[in-house]
């Protein structure tokens, strides 16, 4: 049986969002329609409390498209280059590997297909993004400095090829005193979608 809950730096994180979100509010749009044309039917008038109620639960529905319509142009990475980074990563206590990362800023969303976390900094595999590489490395070095972590500066490829041989270096070269990659981890859930 498949995996139905949904954990933000996992694999598919995006997709399996952006279905589950479609679900909800196809459940809004049905309850709302229900709460509205079942005793308008009954009562023979539109005229009654639960109009009312129908027009007043617009608002929670509409919340969740609204979450939905701001994820809907983004999705999943490529689970082939996923695996070739899981592989490099596996077994390796200093590094933690996180897909699918939206990170929301007051200037908009960027999505991050992979990063991993080792030594105390950020490497990101961003490919086709609106948002420039300096703007992403800038976001995720002020988030490191929220941590006091503010010697580290992140790095974020567009290329994938550059992203993998940077994440064969780091497992290649295990540091003498790991830096905690939960922390920063933690704070870069804290600010995903």
């Amino acid at each position: 049986m498949g995996e139905t809950k949904l954990i933000k730096g996992t694999y598919g994180y995006i997709d399996k969002w952006k279905k589950s979100k479609q679900a909800v509010i196809a459940l809004w749009v049905i309850f709302i329609g229900a709460l509205f044309l079942i005793p308008a039917a009954i009562m023979g008038t539109r005229y009654n409390a639960f109009t009312v109620a129908a027009i007043v639960m617009v608002l929670p529905a509409a919340r969740q498209a609204v979450q939905y319509f701001a994820m809907m142009g983004f999705h999943s990475g490529r689970q082939d280059e996923y695996e070739k980074i899981a592989v490099l990563t596996g077994g390796k206590t200093w590094m933690v590997l996180a897909a699918d990362m939206v990170l929301a800023s007051e200037s908009g969303h960027m999505v991050l297909n992979m990063l991993v976390i080792c030594n105390g900094n950020i490497y990101g595999y961003a490919p086709k993004q609106k948002k420039s590489r300096e703007a992403i490395e800038a976001y995720l070095a002020n988030l490191l400095m929220e941590a006091d972590i503010s010697h580290k500066r992140p790095v974020v490829h567009e290329s994938f090829e550059e992203f993998e041989e940077m994440v064969m270096m780091l497992a290649a070269n295990e540091p003498s005193t790991p830096a905690e990659a939960g922390t920063i981890f933690a704070g870069l859930k804290a600010n995903c979608m």
